[in-house]
């Protein structure tokens, strides 16, 4: 899968903002810091490991605390704007 991103500002410590871009396709995560997430345009289903499916899209916005796991699906390319803290 395609991934574009641009770190638009840093902080001190583990605090950054910035956009990121995938294109369509499953991934799996597991978050080092919390993130923080407004999806600009696309469309992903998001489970949490042990969790039920949940539809993130264009206009949403979602944190995934810190130790979080689980997939992401990708049906439509996804930009987002992300903060990490």
């Amino acid at each position: 899968m395609r991934q574009w991103g641009k770190k638009l500002w840093t902080g001190e410590g583990v605090v950054e903002a910035g956009l990121w871009e995938c294109e369509p396709g499953p991934s799996r995560w597991l978050f080092e810091t919390n993130e923080s997430i407004t999806v600009i345009s696309g469309r992903m289903t998001v489970t949490e490991d042990g969790g039920e499916p949940r539809e993130v899209k264009a206009g949403d916005s979602a944190v995934f605390p810190r130790d979080w796991s689980g997939t992401w699906e990708i049906h439509e390319t996804v930009f987002k704007f992300y903060t990490a803290f």
